[in-house]
């Protein structure tokens, strides 16, 4: 996994809560570690503590965009955050998605009303 895929889905995680629910399962003690590491890593960078603080604090998408983009910053240049930040996003297992959707009336007139218009390629040369 490429670091700023790891990052996008720690940052993912940081922000839905997610993390936190993944140290319960595991006996607690992640969420707040991996908290706490990113605290450490980012040291005195107010704009990269702000971005945690906010993704964990209201899980915006503009906050966790701009904590992933931290994250990967960092991990670039510091190879063992990168590693662990690798780790960390292994763990969190594969993202689920469900989606449920209904329809009625609207959804047949609206399937009815569409126009598909195909273009072909001329061949000039035959």
């Amino acid at each position: 996994m490429d670091l700023e895929t790891a990052a996008e889905v720690v940052a993912g995680l940081l922000a839905s809560g997610a993390v936190k629910r993944l140290g319960e399962d595991a006996g607690g003690g992640l969420a707040a570690g991996v908290i706490e590491r990113v605290r450490k890593v980012f040291g005195s960078d107010a704009r990269a503590l702000s971005a945690l603080k906010r993704a964990s604090a209201d899980g915006s998408s503009s906050a966790a965009n701009e904590l992933a983009s931290a994250l990967a910053w960092y991990a670039r240049q510091d190879e063992m955050f990168g590693r662990e930040l690798g780790r960390w996003a292994a763990k969190s297992g594969p993202a689920s998605v469900s989606q449920s959707v209904q329809g009625a009336r609207d959804v047949y007139a609206a399937g009815r009303d569409q126009v598909v218009l195909n273009y072909g390629h001329r061949n000039e040369h035959s």
